[in-house]
């Protein structure tokens, strides 16, 4: 049931692949990358000489990335989407890598997956069957950290990127991929934005470590008032391209370079660049 899951959410994702099996080339299952040093040191290294250029800070911060976004994407969609929850951790995630250290895909080897009881599949083979949403929830959140958790470490012990920025990066992924599959579906962008949080409200309470949580902001658009995310936590990337030690450089770029959502960046500046994406995606 949980090879189904995925394959659903693979078929509703814009960019992000995910596989129902870790079969052939370039696969690598999560815990034997994480248990193997040597392949945690070239991880970073691949980032540092390819976007990082030479920032060890945002090698750390490009391989959570990456990570983070497909599994927010993961998470996110089929909890929202489908109302379940997989049954994730090292042992049952893989991922597969193209050029750059770029995360091309990434499969679910579980075929554990909770439901609630109206789910048309609730007592099938491979369905563990929870009484509330608040229970979906945590079994949700539990994935995130049992799998986020382990990852988290191994960089922060290879790259001055802090645990902080590390969960805040996770959590404004999943405020991101909520609204916008929500955006994409024409669904409702309000309650998939508190539906994000009150994932976000079950993380915290399993990780000691805090972080700035991303936030609502609502922007004028063509369409009318729209409600879009910021994020709580920058992820570095407007130093690619600059020299490392060349802070002032850095600093300059911060503006241009920034994302979008950025929290560097001043709330008017996001809200019109904000509002210029919305515009022309429509």
């Amino acid at each position: 049931m949980a090879a189904i899951t995925v394959a659903r959410l693979d078929r509703s994702s814009g960019w992000r692949r995910f596989a129902v099996a870790a079969d052939g080339p370039g696969w690598v299952g999560l815990d034997r990358r994480l248990a193997d040093g040597r392949a945690l040191d070239a991880w970073v290294a691949s980032e540092l000489g390819a976007t990082a250029g030479g920032h060890r800070d945002l090698a750390g911060a490009l391989i959570v990335y990456r990570l983070a976004g497909h599994l927010a994407e993961l998470v996110v969609g089929c909890l929202l989407d489908q109302r379940r929850a997989l049954s994730l951790g090292p042992a049952t995630v893989a991922l597969r890598f193209g050029d750059a250290a770029r995360l091309d895909e990434m499969a679910v080897t579980s075929d554990s997956v909770s439901v609630l009881a109206d789910d048309p599949d609730a007592g099938a083979p491979g369905t563990d069957v929870v009484p509330t949403d608040d229970a979906l929830r945590a079994v949700a959140a539990d994935g995130l950290v049992a799998t986020f958790g382990p990852l988290a470490d191994a960089v922060r012990a290879r790259a001055p990127f802090g645990l902080r920025g590390m969960w805040g990066t996770l959590a404004d992924h999943v405020a991101e991929v909520a609204v916008r599959r929500a955006r994409d579906q024409r669904g409702d962008v309000d309650a998939a934005m508190a539906a994000g949080d009150h994932l976000l409200g079950a993380l915290a309470t399993r990780v000691s470590t805090s972080w700035t949580r991303p936030r609502r902001q609502v922007v004028d658009t063509a369409r009318g008032p729209q409600a879009v995310v910021t994020k709580g936590t920058c992820c570095l990337i407007y130093k690619a391209g600059v020299p490392p030690g060349d802070r002032g450089a850095a600093a300059r770029l911060i503006a241009p370079a920034a994302c979008t959502s950025c929290p560097l960046r001043s709330e008017a500046d996001r809200a019109r660049r904000f509002a210029a994406h919305l515009d022309s995606s429509h």
